[in-house]
């Protein structure tokens, strides 16, 4: 069953920052409430910024238990808010989990902190891509599969492609994301569109908008690229590692922690345009370890991010949880 709460952000309106308060006090009764009625004993906030839950265990006179996740890098906030959100969560949550060790170090070394990294995808629909494939025109399909928003990276993939294209002209680039029904997001694509066009580099980097089969997507292509400036984790990188997609991702985060560098693919410097061209110069021409590193990712997150270990740890955290006094 599924309730909706008209929750109100915090943000630069100032009509938004009137109604915050008001309507954080009126849904921390109204969850209260919801889960008096369902029977509920434990709260599962899936945003570090949503304090609905603490009002609702605060009326709940301390009966009711907060569990709250934080899936993105609290470092790459405003750091005022975010500290005063740190403070709410090791206070009055239950639980912290953190997706990452990149995220859980920016709390401090409670027990109540701790990291539950998310499962691999389900199912393959699809076989496992011929690595490295054979293409009839002999060119190297990279991928970036990203939505256009400011910060995601896709501004260096294209300064290290047009680098390291001047030296490997079999090399083309895709880019693959929405731009959310934002104005700003569709403006980053415009420039983006305008510095491949500059360069002129139209005719082997295309820009095409979201899409549906990720799998598939990931599959076809030679090597996936993420240069994004912070990421928690990186859904998109473990899609590539797990469906045996050769991979270079920026050290930002959570990537460094899905792979092992030199092995199953290649972390490079956060916004570092020549490494990041320098990585794409050396596995494009590497056929062999474009195999080596698709099929050691594959491997690796299928032992490390295996969906029942995932399951399992929350299964246990519910009930540490439930249990405690």
């Amino acid at each position: 069953m599924v309730h909706e709460l008209p929750f109100v952000e915090i943000s630069r309106r100032k009509a938004d920052l009137l109604r915050y308060l008001p309507m954080l006090l009126l849904n921390g009764w109204r969850l209260h409430r919801l889960s008096k009625r369902s029977g509920a004993t434990i709260v599962h906030l899936n945003d570090f910024y949503n304090l609905t839950g603490y009002v609702a265990k605060l009326l709940s006179f301390g009966q009711l238990r907060v569990v709250t996740h934080v899936r993105f890098l609290p470092q790459s906030l405003v750091q005022p808010l975010a500290r005063t959100w740190r403070w709410l969560g090791e206070q009055f949550a239950d639980r912290v989990l953190c997706v990452s060790e990149a995220v859980r170090q920016y709390f401090g070394s409670a027990v109540s902190v701790q990291v539950v990294f998310d499962p691999i995808p389900g199912p393959e629909r699809y076989p496992a891509p011929t690595v490295p494939a054979s293409r009839p025109d002999g060119s190297v399909q990279l991928l970036y599969l990203s939505n256009y928003i400011q910060g995601k990276g896709q501004n260096f993939a294209v300064e290290a492609f047009q680098q390291a294209y001047a030296q490997n002209d079999t090399l083309r680039l895709t880019f693959v994301g929405g731009d959310m029904g934002m104005a700003k997001n569709r403006e980053f694509r415009q420039q983006l569109e305008a510095g491949v066009a500059a360069a002129g580099l139209s005719g082997v980097v295309s820009f095409q908008g979201f899409v549906a089969d990720v799998e598939q997507a990931i599959k076809s292509a030679d090597i996936l690229l993420n240069f994004s400036e912070s990421e928690s984790f990186s859904l998109t990188c473990l899609d590539a590692l797990y469906f045996g997609t050769p991979l270079i991702a920026s050290d930002c985060g959570g990537p460094a922690e899905l792979f092992e560098h030199g092995v199953s693919g290649l972390l490079v410097p956060n916004r570092n345009v020549d490494s990041m061209a320098q990585a794409i110069k050396q596995l494009a021409a590497d056929p062999s370890l474009r195999a080596r590193f698709a099929a050691a990712g594959r491997r690796f997150v299928r032992e490390k991010f295996r969906a029942a270990a995932t399951y399992e740890r929350l299964g246990q955290m519910y009930t540490e949880v439930l249990t405690r006094k």
